[in-house]
């Protein structure tokens, strides 16, 4: 079984596949896609032919061959394959199918005589990374959007900017999350690398909350309010003050830096849990204070707006203004917009739902996912339950996510669903991330591709994710996962100890993983991870850990 499944398979007997690896490109996008075919078959030599009769594979980029974005057609006889692709995404695609039909056993590459016609349901179809709470190295980062690339998503959303301060190091005066921070030449090559998998990347300034940062560095952008004895208290700092023009100043300045540096059509400006107001033995509070703040009333009161929601609103159109002047559309998060009437702001924003907000947390009554196709606006669904893979994420529950419907009602509209995305908080400082996300990467490929379909609930389902993960070399029929708690997606968070089983032969294991030779980037960084697991298992039975030890390198972070 291959990830994401292709729309139409007919799959025949194996044949012996020649190496090295005879490309002919027929036109300039096929030659472009010489540098993903490489990174996905590292250890397999790729040689550019002239001529088509020598090649054993066969590139091509046909814009008109089909109506759907992104397909591709993709044929093996006899260890020859021919693709065409109707774009250059549509090439990349059919590449990462190819590394699946590839095998690996005694010395010996195969492949399937197949006939494949394939194009994805989701035209956006994304992965969140983290960078404020964790620089993942380049290495690394590369290995992550490589795995994407395999799993045929399209969009790296990078949460750039949150309450410790910025991700990379900006040229506007604002605080930096980490010495790691990366450069803005970094930043560039990420871009890049993922441009040539056709992989859009997405900045994220989460404004107006989520900013001690900030109003640490400028006490000034804090709202200014006055307690019971008439004196001014130092509010908190959690959201920037709505009414302070300084603070528009800034915004126009990073979001120009951002429009600069990101090429893309989607800049995400946030905007999620503005008054977390249940927290009340929180300190700092997380909460807003413009409506008693003095300089937002003497701002907003003659334009008639009092409320919270009011005021976000406005502060939403005055940012959009400044996005739409730098050539670029509007993406947030859903929860701080009262979705239960029709709110005064532009339909062409993307919202990103994750959730409706909690009691005393944001609008609640009458708010769905369903409510926002209603009014019209497209939606990217991350409901939290289903797409955070930190955490909340379950292989029982993923293998049936239709992002179009879950958490929409029957009367959905699909086509207003543009895709979904998957959230890894915390990115790799969270230790299961080290491997889950290289296995969910493939699950959740499928489910924006194929939504509607779900993953059997078989062996066979199993078989083909630990073959999607680990790469051609797999041994045909081996199933990691009967060796685990579980296929290691957010639940494995919460694993205690040793995350195989008990009956695991661990020695078979690691057997077979330091026999994979053929390996990616992707590959090599899970394997490696899964390794160490394994040594980890091993010295637990031992007794050779100690419990400190095993709360800093272990699974539960």
């Amino acid at each position: 079984m291959l990830y994401p499944r292709p729309k139409e398979l007919r799959l025949g007997k194996r044949s012996p596949f020649a190496t090295p690896m005879l490309v002919f490109c027929a036109d300039a996008p096929s030659k472009r896609a010489l540098f993903p075919l490489h990174e996905m078959l590292p250890e397999i030599e790729c040689v550019s032919v002239d001529e088509r009769c020598k090649a054993t594979v066969v590139l091509s980029v046909v814009p008109g061959i089909f109506e759907r974005a992104e397909m591709y057609e993709l044929s093996a006889r006899a260890g020859a394959v021919q693709v065409r692709a109707k774009d250059y995404r549509g090439l990349v695609n059919a590449l990462a199918t190819l590394t699946q039909l590839l095998q690996y056993e005694n010395g010996v590459f195969t492949i399937s005589d197949v006939e494949i016609s394939d194009y994805p349901y989701a035209a956006f179809r994304a992965l969140m990374a983290d960078p404020h709470s964790y620089v993942s190295p380049m290495e690394e980062m590369r290995a992550q959007i490589l795995s994407m690339a395999k799993a045929k998503l399209n969009k790296l959303h990078m949460h750039l900017f949150d309450q410790k301060g910025m991700a990379y190091q900006s040229d506007v005066k604002i605080p930096i999350a980490s010495e790691n921070a990366y450069t803005k030449a970094e930043l560039r090559e990420i871009i890049e690398y993922a441009a040539q998998f056709g992989i859009d990347v997405i900045p994220e300034f989460d404004i107006p909350a989520h900013n001690f940062g900030l109003t640490d560095m400028y006490p000034n952008f804090k709202c200014k309010v006055k307690g019971e004895n008439g004196e001014y208290i130092d509010a908190s700092g959690w959201n920037m003050c709505l009414g302070n023009e300084e603070c528009y100043i800034l915004i126009d300045a990073v979001l120009a830096e951002i429009a600069e540096i990101f090429p893309y059509e989607y800049v995400h400006i946030g905007t999620d849990e503005l008054d977390l107001r249940d927290l009340v033995d929180r300190s700092p509070l997380l909460i807003s204070h413009t409506e008693e703040c003095e300089r937002c009333n003497a701002f907003f009161a003659p334009k008639g707006l009092s409320t919270l929601t009011e005021r976000f609103y406005w502060f939403v159109n005055r940012v959009y203004a400044t996005l739409t002047s730098l050539g670029k559309r509007m993406m947030l998060w859903n929860d701080s917009i009262d979705i239960s009437k029709a709110p005064p702001i532009p339909r062409d924003i993307l919202i990103e739902f994750w959730r409706v907000a909690a009691e005393q947390r944001g609008p609640v009554e009458g708010c769905s996912m369903q409510r926002f196709l209603d009014e019209g606006f497209e939606v990217v669904n991350a409901d939290f339950p289903n797409t955070y893979v930190e955490e909340y994420m379950e292989w029982s529950r993923l293998k049936k996510w239709d992002f179009r419907k879950d958490p929409a009602d029957a009367s959905a509209r699909p086509d207003q669903v543009t895709g979904g995305e998957m959230c890894a908080w915390g990115g790799s400082k969270c230790p299961h991330l080290r491997y889950a996300l290289y296995i969910a990467l493939p699950a959740f490929g499928d489910r924006l591709w194929n939504c509607s379909t779900p993953i059997p609930d078989d062996r066979d389902a199993t078989i083909g994710l630990t073959r999607a993960a680990l790469g051609m070399d797999t041994p045909i029929g081996f199933d990691l996962f009967e060796h685990m708690k579980d296929v290691p997606l957010g639940t494995a968070r919460f694993w205690k100890g040793n995350p195989f089983c008990e009956e695991a032969d661990l020695p078979l294991i690691r057997r077979i993983l330091a026999g994979l030779k053929h390996q990616s980037k992707d590959v090599r960084y899970l394997t490696q991870e899964l390794l160490r697991l394994c040594k980890r298992a091993e010295n637990i039975s031992l007794g050779i850990e100690q419990e400190g030890e095993l709360a800093q390198k272990g699974i539960d972070a």
